[in-house]
């Protein structure tokens, strides 16, 4: 088998694979009347004071921190801030289990000889659709509110959901976070879906 032969398998079986894996959905909603970042200072906080102390909190706050800084916010200066985000978040299990389709793909290559014009070669592609498993399902929240503390008035106000089975909190939250922070702050009044890929 010459080398473009085996390129053209190598290229098959990639493409394929990838156009098999998927990107998890989050529904996003967003009402807001925040003006644009301009280095204002804003401290992360939890919507639940008894998440406060918490180390799973301080982690989320962090990564959400980075999001705020991303966009244009600043850390607090000698704690003093003139926004604060509260954020809460949750898991909820719903309904009963669900059927989910697996689909394991295999590429097979076959050289023969015996021809007229030399040497034969066939590719074939088999997929495992039709087995089946059973997961529960859970619904992963995350909601984040901005204050400003000048005013007391709530600038913004934001959730995002997103169904996903046999994941914990963790392992969803950074999904939540980007979800949220698509083209923050976003049209106000609005609730999109928004893909992101693991």
């Amino acid at each position: 088998m010459n080398m473009m032969r085996k390129k053209y398998i190598f290229l098959l079986g990639f493409f394929f694979i990838n156009g098999c894996a998927s990107s998890i959905s989050s529904n996003v909603t967003r009402f807001h009347q925040l003006p644009p970042a301009n280095g204002d200072s804003i401290e992360v906080v939890a919507l639940d004071p008894t998440q406060q102390q918490s180390i799973e909190f301080a982690t989320y706050a962090q990564m959400v921190g980075k999001k705020l800084g991303d966009v244009g916010y600043t850390p607090p200066v000698n704690n003093r801030s003139q926004y604060i985000a509260e954020i809460g978040y949750s898991m909820v299990a719903f309904g009963d289990t669900v059927i989910e389709n697996r689909s394991p793909v295999s590429v097979g290559v076959g050289v023969g000889s015996g021809s007229r014009r030399g040497t034969s070669m066939g590719v074939g592609i088999s997929t495992g659709f039709g087995s089946s498993n059973t997961e529960p399902q859970y619904v992963s929240r995350l909601t984040m509110n901005i204050i400003d503390l000048t005013t007391g008035n709530r600038l913004y106000e934001g959730h995002v959901e997103s169904i996903n089975s046999g994941q914990s909190l963790s392992q969803t939250m950074p999904i939540l976070i980007n979800a949220l922070f698509e083209n923050f702050p976003g049209e106000s009044g609005t609730s999109n879906t928004v893909k992101v890929t693991p």
